[in-house]
Parts: C-alpha cells; sequence; structure tokens
C-alpha cells in the first residue's frame, strides 16, 4: 500500500503495467481486479486487437494508492525502459525460468519468499528486473495453469513488497527515471 508521505512514482501502476504487457506478449487480455486473464479466443467483449491488449489496465481493486502530490504519474519511459530490460533478461535466462515455472507453488508466503531470496544479497536495479519478470513468468504461469484469480494476487503481493522492501532503494539509488536515464 502506499505510505504517507512517500513520494515518486506509483510502484502499483509500474507492476500492473508490466504484468499486463508480460500476459499480453502471450496472447492473455488481463483486467485488474476482475479475477481473470483470457486467451486470444476469448468471449466477445474482450479485445482481441494487439492494440488494446497493451492498453494500460483499470485500477486494481483493494489496492489503496495515495492521491495527491506524494506520487506523481509515471512516465512512459520507465515503462518501456522496464519492458525493454525484461525482455533482454528473459532472454538470457530463458530456460531457468522454464524450469522455475514449472515447479512453482503460489501463495503469499512462497511469493514474499522468494522476492526476498532475490535480494538477500544486497538490491540493485539488475535484481529488481529480475523481480518484475519473475513476477511476470508467475502470472503467465498462473493462467497457463488455469489459475488467473492469482494474477491479481501477485500484483498485489509485487506491490506491497516494492513499497516496504524495495522503495527506499530506488528513490536512494536514482528512482525509476535516474534507472532509465543510465540504461
Amino acid at each position: 500500500m502506499a505510505h504517507a508521505g512517500r513520494t515518486g512514482y506509483d510502484n502499483r501502476e509500474i507492476v500492473m503495467k508490466y504484468i499486463h504487457y508480460k500476459l499480453s506478449q502471450r496472447g492473455y487480455e488481463w483486467d485488474a481486479g476482475d479475477g481473470s486473464a483470457l486467451g486470444r479466443n476469448s468471449p466477445l467483449g474482450v479485445p482481441r486487437d494487439p492494440a488494446a491488449r497493451t492498453s494500460p489496465p483499470p485500477p486494481l481493486a483493494g489496492l489503496a494508492v495515495a492521491q495527491g502530490p506524494a506520487l506523481s504519474p509515471v512516465p512512459p519511459v520507465v515503462h518501456l525502459t522496464l519492458r525493454q530490460a525484461g525482455d533482454d533478461f528473459s532472454r538470457r535466462y530463458r530456460q531457468d525460468f522454464a524450469e522455475m515455472s514449472s515447479q512453482l507453488h503460489l501463495t503469499p508466503f512462497t511469493a514474499r519468499g522468494r522476492f526476498a531470496t532475490l535480494f538477500r544479497d544486497g538490491v540493485n536495479w539488475g535484481r529488481i528486473v529480475a523481480f518484475f519478470e519473475f513476477g511476470g513468468v508467475m502470472c503467465v504461469e498462473s493462467v497457463n495453469r488455469e489459475m488467473s484469480p492469482l494474477v491479481d494476487n501477485i500484483a498485489l503481493w509485487m506491490t506491497e513488497y516494492l513499497n516496504r522492501h524495495l522503495h527506499t532503494w530506488i528513490q536512494d539509488n536514482g528512482g525509476w527515471v535516474g534507472a532509465c536515464l543510465s540504461e
């Protein structure tokens, strides 16, 4: 959840747009908060047009966000840079992710445990990209296993972890835009 007095960008928006992007790469349409992600051959009313699938998702129900001057809109360059870095990471570690996703048992406890393991030796931008890519893999695998309601949960777990454990490091290291400029 957003913390009072927190500055920077809305981590929830960054998480949601990243997950939406990763699911759309696999042909899934995700409407955040409705508990489902549908395939290309989805029922009427669910856009099949690629432009529609990559449009920003609506707000996720149950995730409160501080409104007002504390959080700024996320610049498009942040989303673009994160997507490019995630795609590059995915190409480099495709086999590792395939093996890992086949062994996933998703619960809030196991997800948070994997996040903590990822950052146990410290935080850096590469690990933050890995965090996003891992979240994307978890979402895609959830839909592949016909457990699409987990996608909303994963988005929530990722947002909470970012806000509680990574936000200060991100701000102290140039923020999201600083990371984009250093690419």
